[in-house]
């Protein structure tokens, strides 16, 4: 007789306890606003003790038959109990049961403002749960002046965001870095594709907040969700079916500081039950359009002989563009005997219609130059999920989904559908600089480079002249086309299909077994391309001026938009040597026209043809299967206990190409490479009930990231000459990480929540890039790629607090304030460097604080967000580390409620206009400074039902 595997083993062993079931109830907690999640559902004398899901539904088996007293308890609200008679061999329904609610008045017994009512909502769910998490729910959401997915998290403890454009794009957990964190929809982490990043991470920004139903973020991984997360885990759960009809709609406008235009958003969110209520379903769509503009500073450095960073070039870009973001969420369900079936279906894009004038100082190039840049940018999500949930007997309830998903990155039709790319014209003029160029420490190292003072040179951080002529100016009468650059990136990852079963199996009111498996069939294509393109003078004549584009187009030069603000804070007035420009829209009509008098430079262009890029074109195939199994076991009301175990087995095969360069020219090959692992990943989770309010967590979990998609690619360029191979390592392992989490959390009968924790993270092969000797064909050369590293380590305390402020006076009891912080450190080996460092992207400190009112009809709420300096790469020294620097936030919300249906509501970001920064070593040597400018937005908002 074949053995039988563990988990068929456990499946069998938990329905051949079914014959044991006496009886079983279910039913659904609710209050005035909707229903409840988190609730804790107990039958008093037994050791029966449950919690509400999400849709505030609840289940327990294995009750003796009889009548006994259910006891309903939410924080926030006085506890209740309920009369209820079970039946021997039967589920028995018992409804909707009511909370906070008078049942001869049907008031509210305690007034509930909505901005506290969100807090409940998630402090419930965090108390009950029997992992360590932290949750957000819409209300929560809603109340914040967030508008993309990423944006919502920052205010939890531990998870910070990095931005694009002043908006929220990736999510980090406890200061790591992006792609060792896993972000998910619905429990299933989605395909990736953006413009410049090959790693795993999910840029956000596409997806909005409104159609966020619950974010729950977990930092300690249990066996029955997905365990690539080093960092910790953020499952955006989107709206299901509401419970009754509710319609709403939700209308905004606004304006930003710095952008020529405004902005203007729409909800819809509708939601209905028919077929006597056992069929729900919920339309949700959603769009925000808005106009912005971003002043960028930016000195491009060059480290010298002696190793100091000087600035090469200095770029002043003065960014405007439109932004528009929909959103699309459908849900059915279909409620059976004994389950229900559901489907979703899920759109979300985001398109970045981007002009862009670009002038560069290029001390070492004695020339300046104007870029025309336009291009749009273009980011589109589809997902669909069909699954079910069931009730095999009293005991033993079967889960399983089936998913697809698809995310692509590509450029507008710009400039035309064909040659769609991000569109650059650029312009130069040839310029004789003052002597302070090379100047450092009173002499001229003759390297071409302006060196800031910090290095005893002569310009201070914010402030690098452009040591110009007093009166020279751009000139477009003397101002030469350069070249026409045609940037492209297309990528499309889709999981094809994701398949998830789990059975749970309720063995005692003290034991419960939970077993499953899943499986992604993921594919991704990546292409990209570099094209440059200058003007014929051999057929065409002598290569035209800004002056002649202009005219040959028939149009007036004019001033760039924004230019007469752009960094209007600083000393220098920078615009003032800036010329005139063609608008961008003309320079598309100019390519269409004149295309064919320029020659395509392939020597400069980096393209597969002549092996360049290599490492961003390939295609890869990928499987993930796993499996796990886990019991939860309860053997008192002190003590809660998770334990269990996930193998995940990753197959990888990645398509890309080689190039070898010689005297004769450059070969291009394809390339092939692949790698088949399984991952073991154990995990405990123990709670100590201290007391009704008070929970201490120790979680001991093992978790893993594989490498990032373009760390996989195969794709190398062969330097015969230089005997030297540039490639990616399809044969990198992953990096995993050996956690130990520890918890303290006590609740307050108002919903308040104060805890406190340690974390410790052992991180084994995290990937660097390094040289090193090996072999290409048989040869010994020296290769610069990825490689596994030696072991880091990482650890950090948590601390949240969010309370009314009754506890000081009573008549404060509609103020309260919530604060969190979380302080890390790390440190990690890296080749080359005798000194310890800290892990990349690992910040020091993330802090919010938020000071809030709401009595039931108005809300209001400031709230401060800290993300500490990070070393985002890491360089020869110290001094030459990379940082993205300290970034500080204060946003503001109000909301007044007309009546019972209509609110009326203002946002406020960026209030102090905080920029953000990256630099060399220290502040005073920038390398990239942005400013955003304050945005706002009011709104109206009704509910018909």
């Amino acid at each position: 007789m074949n053995k039988l595997t563990p988990i068929a083993a456990g499946i069998l062993a938990m329905t051949s306890f079914s014959a044991l079931a006496d009886g079983s109830i279910t039913g659904l907690i609710t209050d005035a606003s909707g229903t409840l999640s988190g609730a804790k559902i107990s039958v008093v004398g037994t050791k029966s003790t449950t919690s509400t899901d999400y849709q505030g539904q609840f289940n327990l088996s294995r009750l003796p038959a009889g009548t006994h007293t259910l006891r309903v308890e939410y924080l926030g609200y006085p506890s209740a109990d309920f009369d209820i008679t079970v039946v021997d061999g039967e589920i028995v329904d018992l409804g909707s049961l009511s909370l906070n609610r008078n049942d001869n008045t049907l008031e509210e017994v305690v007034a509930v403002g909505h901005m506290r009512r969100g807090a409940m909502k998630a402090i419930n769910i965090q108390k009950e749960s029997d992992n360590i998490k932290n949750v957000l729910s819409a209300d929560g959401i809603g109340k914040l002046p967030d508008r993309n997915a990423a944006e919502a998290v920052q205010r939890m403890p531990g998870v910070s965001i990095e931005r694009d454009q002043g908006e929220g794009r990736f999510v980090a957990v406890r200061g790591l870095p992006a792609q060792w964190n896993s972000t998910s929809i619905n429990g299933d982490r989605l395909p990736t594709a953006e413009e410049e990043t090959t790693s795993r991470a999910v840029a956000f920004d596409f997806f909005p907040t409104d159609m966020i139903e619950l974010v729950e973020v977990s930092k300690a991984i249990t066996p029955d969700m997905e365990g690539d997360a080093i960092g910790g885990n953020i499952n955006f759960v989107t709206r299901r079916a509401p419970d009754e009809r509710l319609l709403s709609v939700n209308v905004g406008v606004g304006d930003s500081e710095k952008a020529e235009g405004g902005s203007h958003s729409f909800n819809l969110l509708y939601g209905d039950r028919l077929a006597n209520d056992k069929f729900g379903f919920l339309i949700n769509a959603t769009a925000w359009e808005r106009d912005w503009a971003t002043d960028n500073y930016e000195p491009r450095r060059e480290v010298d002989e002696e190793g100091i960073a000087g600035v090469h070039r200095l770029e002043l870009r003065d960014y405007t563009g439109t932004r528009k973001t929909y959103g699309l969420n459908m849900s059915g369900e279909y409620l059976l005997d004994k389950g229900v079936v559901y489907a979703k279906a899920m759109y979300g894009t985001l398109s970045d219609v981007e002009t862009h004038y670009k002038h560069r100082v290029r001390y070492n190039k004695n020339r300046v130059e104007l870029q025309h840049i336009h291009d749009e940018l273009i980011t589109e999500m589809t997902g669909f999920e069909f699954g079910g949930e069931f009730d095999i007997d009293f005991n033993t309830r079967l889960e399983w989904k089936l998913s697809t998903y698809e995310n692509q990155f590509e450029y507008g039709d710009i400039p035309n559908g064909k040659d769609n790319a991000y569109y650059v014209v650029k312009f130069k003029q040839g310029v004789e600089f003052d002597t302070d160029v090379g100047m450092r420490d009173g002499e001229n190292k003759e390297t071409g480079l302006i060196y800031n003072t910090i290095d005893g040179g002569t310009d201070p951080a914010h402030q690098i002249g452009m040591h110009l002529p007093d009166d020279w100016v751009m000139d477009p009468n003397k101002a030469v086309l350069a070249d026409v650059e045609l940037y492209g990136v297309d990528i499309k990852e889709k999981d094809k299909i994701v398949a998830q079963l789990d059975l749970i199996h309720t063995y005692s009111d003290q034991l419960e077994f939970k077993a499953g498996f899943k499986y992604r069939d993921k594919e991704r294509n990546a292409s990209f391309f570099d094209k440059f393109y200058s003007w014929n003078e051999d057929e065409f004549g002598p290569t035209p001026t800004l002056a002649q584009v202009a005219d040959e187009l028939g149009v007036s030069l004019v001033d760039q938009p924004g230019r007469r603000d752009y960094l209007d804070n600083y000393e220098i007035d920078y615009q003032k040597h800036f010329s005139k420009v063609i608008p961008v829209n003309d320079l598309k009509r100019w390519w269409n026209e004149n295309n064919h008098k320029l020659n395509y430079d392939l020597d400069d262009s980096e393209v597969v043809e002549n092996g360049g890029g290599l490492s961003r074109n390939f295609d890869l195939e990928e499987s993930h299967l796993s499996v796990y199994g886990m019991s939860t076991y309860t053997p008192s009301e002190r003590w809660t206990i998770l334990g269990g175990l996930r193998a995940t087995q990753t197959k990888t095969d990645v398509f890309g190409y080689v190039a070898v360069k010689n005297d004769d020219g450059t070969r291009v090959e394809p390339e092939h490479g692949g790698k088949d692992y399984w991952s073991v990943l154990p995990s405990v989770h123990v709670t100590y009930h201290q007391d009704e309010m008070t929970n201490v967590r120790l979680a001991l979990t093992r978790t893993f990231a594989r490498p990032g998609f373009g760390q996989l690619s195969p794709g190398s360029t062969y330097l015969e000459i230089e005997n030297q191979l540039r490639s990616g390592n399809p044969e990198l392992d992953p990096t995993y990480s050996n956690n130990l989490d520890l918890m303290y959390e006590h609740y307050f009968d108002n919903a308040g929540v104060i805890s406190a924790g340690y974390f410790y993270k052992q991180i084994i092969d995290p990937v660097f890039s390094q040289s090193y000797q090996g072999t290409y064909r048989g040869n010994s050369v020296t290769v610069k790629s990825p490689l596994n590293g030696d072991d880091a380590w990482l650890h950090g305390i948590e601390f949240n607090a969010n309370s009314s402020l009754a506890f000081v006076n009573e008549s404060l009891d509609n103020f309260g304030m919530s604060v969190n912080f979380t302080l890390m450190d790390s440190e990690m080996d890296i080749p080359g460097r005798d000194d310890k460092v800290k892990i990349s992207r690992q910040a020091d400190a993330l802090y919010n604080v938020a000071f809030y009112y709401d009595n039931g009809d108005f809300a209001a709420r400031i709230a401060v967000n800290h993300k500490g300096e990070y070393i985002e790469d890491h360089g020869d020294n110290t001094t030459l580390d990379t940082y993205y620097g300290d970034y500080t936030s204060v946003d503001a919300t109000a909301s007044y409620y007309l009546n019972d249906n209509a609110m009326i509501y203002l946002e406020l970001n960026n209030l102090t206009d905080e920029p953000l920064q990256y630099f060399t070593g220290s502040e005073q040597r920038p390398n990239q400074i942005e400013y955003y400018g304050i945005r706002g937005q009011i709104g109206f908002k009704y509910d018909f039902f």
